[in-house]
Protein backbone atom coordinates (compact mmCIF):
# COMPACT_ATOMS: atom_id res chain seq x y z
CA UNK A 1 0.00 0.00 0.00
CA UNK A 2 2.00 2.99 -1.52
CA UNK A 3 0.91 6.32 -1.70
CA UNK A 4 -0.55 7.63 -5.64
CA UNK A 5 3.10 9.69 -5.72
CA UNK A 6 5.35 6.68 -4.54
CA UNK A 7 4.06 4.29 -6.19
CA UNK A 8 4.56 6.43 -9.68
CA UNK A 9 7.89 6.48 -8.61
CA UNK A 10 8.59 2.89 -8.11
CA UNK A 11 7.28 1.84 -11.43
CA UNK A 12 9.41 4.57 -13.26
CA UNK A 13 12.77 3.27 -11.22
CA UNK A 14 11.29 -0.49 -11.64
CA UNK A 15 10.86 0.21 -16.02
CA UNK A 16 14.61 1.61 -15.46
CA UNK A 17 16.00 -0.82 -13.56
CA UNK A 18 14.76 -3.62 -15.77
CA UNK A 19 16.51 -2.13 -18.56
CA UNK A 20 19.49 -0.71 -16.81
CA UNK A 21 21.66 -3.20 -18.97
CA UNK A 22 20.40 -2.09 -22.51
CA UNK A 23 20.33 1.45 -21.22
CA UNK A 24 23.65 1.53 -20.42
CA UNK A 25 24.76 -0.32 -23.91
CA UNK A 26 23.01 2.72 -25.65
CA UNK A 27 25.30 5.29 -23.48
CA UNK A 28 22.62 6.57 -21.01
CA UNK A 29 24.46 6.48 -18.44
CA UNK A 30 22.59 6.70 -14.87
CA UNK A 31 22.89 3.77 -12.57
CA UNK A 32 19.73 2.13 -11.34
CA UNK A 33 20.31 3.69 -7.45
CA UNK A 34 17.65 5.30 -5.24
CA UNK A 35 17.67 7.13 -2.11
CA UNK A 36 14.59 7.05 0.01
CA UNK A 37 13.76 9.53 2.60
CA UNK A 38 11.42 10.43 5.47
CA UNK A 39 10.45 10.29 9.07
CA UNK A 40 11.22 6.86 11.05
CA UNK A 41 8.42 4.23 10.41
CA UNK A 42 6.66 5.34 6.88
CA UNK A 43 8.33 2.10 5.41
CA UNK A 44 11.69 2.50 3.58
CA UNK A 45 12.98 -1.07 4.42
CA UNK A 46 9.56 -2.38 3.45
CA UNK A 47 9.68 -0.57 0.60
CA UNK A 48 13.11 -1.76 -0.66
CA UNK A 49 12.14 -5.25 0.21
CA UNK A 50 9.59 -4.78 -2.71
CA UNK A 51 11.98 -3.58 -5.02
CA UNK A 52 14.18 -6.61 -4.42
CA UNK A 53 11.20 -8.91 -5.28
CA UNK A 54 10.29 -6.99 -8.49
CA UNK A 55 13.45 -7.29 -9.72
CA UNK A 56 13.86 -10.43 -8.86
CA UNK A 57 16.83 -10.10 -7.15
CA UNK A 58 18.89 -11.20 -3.89
CA UNK A 59 18.51 -8.26 -1.05
CA UNK A 60 21.66 -7.11 0.45
CA UNK A 61 20.95 -5.17 3.28
CA UNK A 62 23.54 -3.53 5.55
CA UNK A 63 23.02 -1.04 8.38
CA UNK A 64 25.13 1.52 7.93
CA UNK A 65 25.45 2.40 11.12
CA UNK A 66 26.69 -1.46 11.83
CA UNK A 67 29.87 -0.63 9.04
CA UNK A 68 31.70 2.30 11.54
CA UNK A 69 34.42 1.44 13.51
CA UNK A 70 36.63 2.84 16.08
CA UNK A 71 39.69 1.87 14.74
CA UNK A 72 41.64 4.05 11.95
CA UNK A 73 40.81 2.93 8.79
CA UNK A 74 38.32 -0.21 9.62
CA UNK A 75 35.28 1.90 8.30
CA UNK A 76 36.73 2.22 4.89
CA UNK A 77 37.56 -1.25 4.70
CA UNK A 78 33.99 -2.44 5.37
CA UNK A 79 32.31 -0.29 3.48
CA UNK A 80 35.01 -1.51 0.37
CA UNK A 81 34.36 -5.17 1.54
CA UNK A 82 31.01 -4.71 1.44
CA UNK A 83 30.66 -3.43 -1.98
CA UNK A 84 32.91 -5.89 -3.08
CA UNK A 85 30.09 -8.65 -2.16
CA UNK A 86 27.81 -6.73 -3.72
CA UNK A 87 29.44 -5.93 -7.05
CA UNK A 88 29.84 -9.49 -7.45
CA UNK A 89 26.24 -10.76 -8.59
CA UNK A 90 23.28 -8.72 -9.74
CA UNK A 91 21.65 -7.77 -6.23
CA UNK A 92 20.12 -5.37 -5.09
CA UNK A 93 22.39 -3.34 -2.35
CA UNK A 94 20.31 -1.75 0.44
CA UNK A 95 22.15 0.69 2.75
CA UNK A 96 19.86 1.28 5.52
CA UNK A 97 20.70 4.15 8.07
CA UNK A 98 22.61 5.60 4.90
CA UNK A 99 22.91 8.73 7.01
CA UNK A 100 25.86 7.38 9.16
CA UNK A 101 28.00 7.13 6.85
CA UNK A 102 27.16 9.60 4.42
CA UNK A 103 27.50 12.86 6.40
CA UNK A 104 27.78 16.24 5.15
CA UNK A 105 31.73 16.82 5.27
CA UNK A 106 31.35 20.03 5.71
CA UNK A 107 30.16 19.65 9.53
CA UNK A 108 32.99 21.01 11.49
CA UNK A 109 31.69 18.49 14.61
CA UNK A 110 32.59 15.44 12.51
CA UNK A 111 36.68 13.92 12.16
CA UNK A 112 39.05 13.83 9.62
CA UNK A 113 38.15 9.94 9.59
CA UNK A 114 34.50 10.01 8.61
CA UNK A 115 35.34 12.70 5.75
CA UNK A 116 37.67 10.17 4.37
CA UNK A 117 35.08 7.66 4.77
CA UNK A 118 32.62 9.86 2.72
CA UNK A 119 35.59 9.73 -0.14
CA UNK A 120 35.94 6.36 0.24
CA UNK A 121 31.81 5.73 -0.05
CA UNK A 122 31.07 7.90 -3.03
CA UNK A 123 34.09 6.07 -5.16
CA UNK A 124 32.08 2.98 -4.35
CA UNK A 125 29.10 3.70 -5.01
CA UNK A 126 30.81 4.93 -8.42
CA UNK A 127 32.78 1.52 -9.39
CA UNK A 128 28.95 -0.59 -8.46
CA UNK A 129 28.21 -2.21 -11.33
CA UNK A 130 25.08 -1.48 -13.57
CA UNK A 131 23.39 -5.07 -12.45
CA UNK A 132 23.93 -4.00 -8.71
CA UNK A 133 20.97 -2.13 -7.62
CA UNK A 134 21.60 0.65 -5.04
CA UNK A 135 18.75 2.01 -2.70
CA UNK A 136 19.61 3.81 0.50
CA UNK A 137 17.74 5.00 3.52
CA UNK A 138 17.47 7.64 6.17
CA UNK A 139 15.56 9.45 8.38
CA UNK A 140 17.71 12.76 8.49
CA UNK A 141 18.07 13.66 4.53
CA UNK A 142 19.43 17.22 6.09
CA UNK A 143 22.62 15.40 7.56
CA UNK A 144 23.57 13.83 3.81
CA UNK A 145 26.83 15.11 1.78
CA UNK A 146 25.67 17.58 -1.32
CA UNK A 147 27.70 14.83 -3.25
CA UNK A 148 25.54 11.96 -2.11
CA UNK A 149 22.73 13.32 -3.34
CA UNK A 150 24.52 13.53 -6.69
CA UNK A 151 24.93 9.84 -6.95
CA UNK A 152 20.99 8.98 -6.64
CA UNK A 153 19.02 9.64 -9.67
CA UNK A 154 15.77 8.72 -8.18
CA UNK A 155 14.62 10.23 -4.92
CA UNK A 156 11.72 9.19 -3.08
CA UNK A 157 10.35 10.85 -0.30
CA UNK A 158 8.29 8.57 1.78
CA UNK A 159 5.73 10.51 4.29
CA UNK A 160 3.62 9.55 7.18
CA UNK A 161 0.62 7.41 5.37
CA UNK A 162 -2.67 9.79 4.81
CA UNK A 163 -6.24 8.26 6.65
CA UNK A 164 -6.79 6.46 3.80
CA UNK A 165 -3.85 4.34 3.05
CA UNK A 166 -3.90 3.94 6.84
CA UNK A 167 -7.18 2.27 6.10
CA UNK A 168 -6.17 0.73 3.67
CA UNK A 169 -3.07 -0.91 5.45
Amino acid sequence: VLDEHVRTEVQRFLRFAHAADELMAAGVGIAPRMLIYGPPGVGKTQLARHISAELRLPLITARCDSLISSFLGSTAKNIRRLFDHAAARPCVLFLDEFDALAKARDDAQELGELKRVVVGLLQNIDRLPPQCVLLAATNHQQLLDPAVWRRFAYRIHMDLPHSALREAL
